[in-house]
C-alpha cells in the first residue's frame, strides 16, 4: 500500500513543484515525510513584502527562520525585497542583521532584488555569489559602495534603479567582468546617465540582447539610437521618447509628448521602416504615455500593422486609448496575435466585442483601463455578462485580465467561466520588459 510516507521524496517534490503561497507551508505541517518534501520549494524564494513588514517582530522572518536552521540556505535560489520593517522611522536594524547574515549562508542563490534604497549592508553578503544572475537594486550608492558592487561578476541580468552618479561613474569599469554573461541590462531613472557614459557601456557589451533605458533624462531616443551598432544581437529595446513612437523583436516606449510642435511623424515613419528592414521580427509592442489621457492615432497604427502586422504576437497600450476603428484595423491585420493589452472601451463594449471576431489567434485579453492614473472618476470594472459577451467573439481567447481578476473559459466547446485571482509579479518586472503567456498562467 503506497502512503505519502513510503513515497520517493522526489517524487513528493515534483508533486509539490505545482503549490506556492499559503499552500505550501499548510502542506509542511502535514506530516514529516510532507515536511521533508515542500521544504526546498517552500525555500526556494524568499519574498519579503509590506504585509510581512507589517508583523515583524511579531512574525518570525524568513530570514530568522535560515539562522535558525542554516541548512535551508542550500534551498534558497530567489530572494526579493520589497519593503524593510522600520524602527522610529529607520530601517530595523535587527532586521537588516538578520537579513545580511542569511544572505551570506545563501551560496546557490541566482537572483537578488531589492527596491528599497537600502542596499549597502548587503553589498559585502552578495560578494563570492558564484551562482548570482540576476540582481536588481536600488542604486543610490556612494563612490565606495559602487566600486564594491562593481566587484559582482558572472551577471546575466542587471537592473539598476536610481543610479547615483557614482555608479555611473563605475558601471565603464564594470561591464567588462560581466561582459562576456550579461545579456540584458536595464538603467531605470538614472538622472545623471549621459551619452557618452552609456556609449562606453555598450561598446563592451557586443553580446547584449536586451536593453531598457527608461527615465533617464539626458538620453532620449535620439542618443539611445546612436550607440545601438555596438549591439548587434538585441532583440528587446525599452527607450523614452519626447517625439512619439518607436521599435527589435520586443520594443517598448516610453512616450512623452510635448504641447510645442515636434517631427513626430517623420520620425515615426522612418523608424518603423528602418526597424523594418534592419532588426529581427517585431513580435512584441507596448505603449505608454505617462502625461496625458490620449487616443494613439488611427494613422500610427495602420502603419505599425502594415509593416509589422505579420509577425507581431503581444500588443500593449498602457495610459493611453485606442478606437474602435485602430481595434479592428489590429485584429485583422495581425493573424498571429496572442495576447492584447488595452483599455477595453466599456461605452462600446459590443462593438470591441464584434471586433474580436477577427482575432482567430488571441488568447488573453487585458484591460489596462484599470491601471490607468490618469482617468477622471471611478472605472468601471467588467462584469459577468461583458466577459460572456467578448469570450463569445474571441474564438481562441481563454483569458480576460481586469485588475486582479482573471476570467477563465475551462472548456473550448462553450463559455465555462471562472474567477482566479492573478498572481502577483516579481518586482523584477518592469511594465516595459517582455512578459510571456505563462505570466498570465498560460504554457
Amino acid at each position: 500500500m503506497v502512503t505519502a510516507d513510503n513515497l520517493n521524496l522526489d517524487v513528493l517534490e515534483l508533486i509539490f513543484f505545482y503549490l506556492s503561497g499559503n499552500d505550501l507551508s499548510s502542506v509542511a505541517l502535514v506530516s514529516r515525510s510532507f515536511f521533508a518534501g515542500v521544504i526546498p520549494r517552500l525555500y526556494r524564494k524568499i519574498m519579503f513584502r509590506l504585509n510581512h513588514a507589517k508583523r515583524y517582530p511579531r512574525l518570525m522572518s524568513p530570514f530568522n527562520a535560515i539562522l535558525t536552521q542554516p541548512s535551508l540556505a542550500t534551498h534558497v535560489r530567489d530572494i526579493e525585497i520589497r519593503t524593510i520593517p522600520t524602527l522610529k522611522s529607520q530601517h530595523h536594524p535587527v532586521f537588516l542583521s538578520e537579513c545580511t547574515r542569511a544572505l551570506a549562508l545563501c551560496n546557490n542563490l541566482q537572483s537578488f532584488r531589492c527596491t528599497v534604497n537600502a542596499i549597502p549592508p548587503f553589498l559585502p553578503a552578495l560578494q563570492g555569489k558564484e551562482r548570482l544572475r540576476e540582481l536588481r537594486i536600488h542604486a543610490n550608492l556612494t563612490t565606495l559602495q559602487s566600486e564594491k558592487l562593481a566587484e559582482i561578476s558572472h551577471l546575466s541580468n542587471v537592473c539598476l534603479d536610481f543610479g547615483s552618479w557614482n555608479v555611473l561613474d563605475v558601471l565603464p569599469r564594470w561591464t567588462p567582468k560581466i561582459a562576456k554573461t550579461l545579456t540584458s541590462l536595464c538603467l531605470y531613472m538614472a538622472s545623471e546617465l549621459n551619452e557618452t557614459v552609456l556609449d562606453q557601456v555598450l561598446q563592451q557589451l557586443p553580446r547584449l540582447q536586451a536593453l531598457h533605458i527608461i527615465g533617464c533624462g539626458q538620453v532620449d531616443h535620439i542618443a539611445v539610437l546612436r550607440v545601438l551598432s555596438h549591439t548587434p544581437l538585441l532583440e528587446s529595446l525599452s527607450l523614452s521618447t519626447t517625439a512619439r513612437i518607436f521599435f527589435a523583436s520586443h520594443l517598448a516606449l516610453d512616450t512623452r509628448y510635448s504641447m510645442m510642435s515636434s517631427p513626430a511623424p517623420q520620425v515615426l515613419s522612418s523608424v518603423l521602416k528602418h526597424l523594418q528592414s534592419s532588426t529581427p521580427a517585431l513580435l512584441s509592442f507596448v505603449m505608454r504615455v505617462p502625461e496625458f489621457k490620449i487616443t494613439v492615432g488611427n494613422e500610427f497604427i495602420q502603419q505599425l500593422v502594415e509593416l509589422h502586422g505579420h509577425t507581431l504576437q503581444n500588443l500593449a497600450f498602457i495610459d493611453c486609448g485606442v478606437s474602435i476603428d485602430s481595434i479592428t484595423v489590429i485584429t485583422e491585420s495581425c493573424p498571429h496575435m496572442k495576447r492584447l493589452e488595452l483599455p477595453i472601451p466599456m461605452k462600446d463594449i459590443l462593438p470591441f466585442a464584434i471586433s474580436l471576431d477577427q482575432a482567430s489567434s488571441l488568447q488573453i485579453l487585458v484591460d489596462t483601463n484599470v491601471h490607468s492614473t490618469h482617468g477622471h472618476g471611478p472605472n468601471i470594472s467588467l462584469t459577468q455578462g461583458n466577459v460572456r459577451q467578448l469570450m463569445k467573439h474571441g474564438a481562441q481567447l481563454r483569458k480576460i485580465v481586469s485588475g486582479k481578476r482573471v476570467w477563465k473559459n475551462t472548456s473550448k466547446t462553450s463559455i465555462d467561466l471562472s474567477l482566479e485571482r492573478l498572481p502577483a509579479y516579481p518586482s523584477g518586472t518592469y511594465w516595459f520588459m517582455p512578459r510571456d503567456m505563462t505570466d498570465f498562467g498560460m504554457s
